[in-house]
This record gives structure tokens, C-alpha cells and sequence, in this order.
């Protein structure tokens, strides 16, 4: 269990001609370390890595590891279509420093369910680090319980990346496999996800409010519902206006709002324009609020 917690599925900053800005990595880690988050996911949906190419997504895997070294928890995404590619860019992180790998399933082609189970298979026999499978049925191909249950009884399988709203799937999952490791995928439901009994979550806005899901899920452990509902409703409504303004370049704007800039996100997504800062700005003041009250200490106060 020494890979559960809070996991912010960590942004990649981007100079303004697309390039991955190096120089801002550090920064950008630092930032994490800050917020009092467990690890950071690195290169998943959230790095925008399906934008970039093995060799950028390998760098980027170094130079976090770098970066993040004996001071965050490190999970590499690695997930390809291509399964030669998923295992080059294993290698590549374990090489680098992480403590377990995750896979999206691959996409785009109609996979048989076969053949994806044998695909994370060969994944976890070749893998020198622990897999985490990342279950997201609104992307790629969902998972029955049967199949899950399939796959974590494989030694080097120890636990899932579950982003799909489906609660149900999640408690039946923690039951039936009470020793693997469960991660709430979506934020806008992470204490139902804790409730369910995940006992970690990787999300895009914990880049930026990371400190605010340590504390919920502190609230939550502790029993404390009621404040853990209120800190879930606060994010909620940043949420909210990233969904309209576009979850990725708004996440990217909200970071450069609290100083830490990271540049546009690659096309196609859209250019953050001044109505989407200036509402941007007004959901994330009451966070900025509760930071500098001192309750985000340890979730326990006040």
C-alpha cells in the first residue's frame, strides 16, 4: 500500500511554439511538492501524451523523475496502442526512477478483449516495476469485474486506475480484491470513490488544488462527511467552468494563475481567451481563500 494517496495526473508545460518547455519542469514539481500530494501520474491523458511522441514522452518521464526524486511518489504512464511501444517506454521508466507503470488499454482499433487481456499481460511479465491498469470506459474499452478480477490475479498487477463514474464497480472491485490498490479517476466524484473504499485517486486538478483532496480525503478517513462534502463542492465549481472553458488549456491557465506558468496546451485544443481567465479566476478565489486560512494544513482543522 505504499503507493496509495493523492496523485495529481501531472501537467506538461509547453513553450508557445508547442515545444516542451524543459526549464519549467522543476517549477512545476515543486509546485506539487507544495500542495502536500503523495506522487505525481505521469505522462497520462492529462501530459497530453498522445500529443507527443515516444521520444518527447521519455524525456518528459526523465526529467519529472528527476525532478520529483525522494520527494513525490512516482507512477509512469506508458500506455501506446502498439504494445512494442508500451514496453519501450516501461523500460525507459524504470530505468528512470518510478515505482510502477500504468497503461491505458489500447485504443483506436476494435481490439478483441483477447487481445487487449493479453496485451496488459505481456505488459506486467516484461515489466520490471509493478502495472496499474487504467480502466476508462469513456475512452478506450471497459472492463467487467470478472475481467479486473482476471488481471490483478497476475503477481505484477497490483491495482487499478478506475475513471469511470460506475461506484458500484468500484466497491464490488475493493471486495473482490481487498490486497490491490483502487484509484478514483474522475475528481468531480473523488469522496464517492473514497466512500466506495478506493484508497487513492489521480486527477487533473490536483495540480492546482491537490492540497484540497489531501484534505478531503483526511475529512473522509476521519469520518468528517460533512466537511469532506464541502471541500468536494468547493472543487467542484472550478470544475465546473473548466469543463466549459476546456479541462486541459484551462487546467494550464489556472496553473499560470497561481504563478506557476505552463504555457498553452498543443493543438487542437483551444487558445484560453480573457472571459475564460476572468471566470477561471472567480472559481478558483474561494480555494485561494481557504489555502491561506491555514485549514488546508492537514484536513483536520478547523
Amino acid at each position: 500500500m505504499q503507493l496509495e494517496g493523492i496523485f495529481s495526473a501531472l501537467l506538461t508545460p509547453f513553450s508557445e511554439d508547442e515545444a516542451i518547455d524543459r526549464q519549467a519542469v522543476g517549477a512545476l514539481v515543486d509546485f506539487q511538492v507544495g500542495l502536500g500530494i503523495d506522487g505525481v501520474y505521469v505522462g497520462g491523458s492529462s501530459g497530453e501524451a498522445m500529443l507527443q511522441s515516444l521520444d518527447e514522452r521519455a524525456d518528459y518521464l526523465s526529467d519529472v523523475a528527476a525532478a520529483g526524486a525522494g520527494r513525490l511518489k512516482l507512477i509512469a504512464h506508458i500506455g501506446t496502442i502498439a504494445t512494442k511501444d508500451a514496453l519501450s517506454l516501461s523500460q525507459h521508466a524504470a530505468k528512470s526512477g518510478y515505482q510502477a507503470i500504468s497503461a491505458i488499454p489500447p485504443f483506436y482499433y476494435d481490439f478483441s478483449r483477447p487481445e487487449v487481456m493479453a496485451h496488459y499481460r505481456e505488459l506486467a511479465d516484461s515489466s520490471a516495476l509493478p502495472l496499474i491498469v487504467y480502466n476508462f470506459p469513456a475512452r478506450t474499452i471497459g472492463f467487467t469485474l470478472p475481467e479486473l478480477v482476471e488481471l490483478l490475479s497476475h503477481p505484477n498487477i497490483i491495482g487499478i486506475k478506475h475513471t469511470s463514474s460506475d461506484m458500484f464497480q468500484l466497491e464490488r472491485l475493493r471486495n473482490a480484491a481487498p490486497d490491490a490498490i483502487v484509484y478514483n479517476g474522475y475528481d468531480e466524484m473523488c469522496l464517492a470513490g473514497f466512500a466506495m473504499g478506493a484508497q487513492g485517486a489521480i486527477g487533473t486538478t490536483y495540480n492546482f488544488m491537490g492540497d484540497v483532496f489531501v484534505s478531503l480525503r483526511a475529512y473522509a478517513a476521519a469520518g468528517r462527511i460533512v466537511e469532506a462534502r464541502q471541500l468536494q463542492a468547493m472543487a467542484n465549481r472550478v470544475i465546473q467552468v473548466l469543463i466549459k472553458v476546456g479541462v486541459m488549456p484551462g487546467s494550464k491557465a489556472l496553473l499560470g494563475i497561481l504563478g506557476i506558468p505552463s504555457g498553452p496546451s498543443r493543438r487542437p485544443f483551444r487558445k484560453v481567451e480573457e472571459a475564460d481567465l476572468a471566470a477561471l479566476r472567480e472559481a478558483v478565489a474561494p480555494v485561494l481563500a481557504w489555502r491561506e486560512s491555514g485549514r488546508a494544513a492537514n484536513g483536520l482543522t478547523g
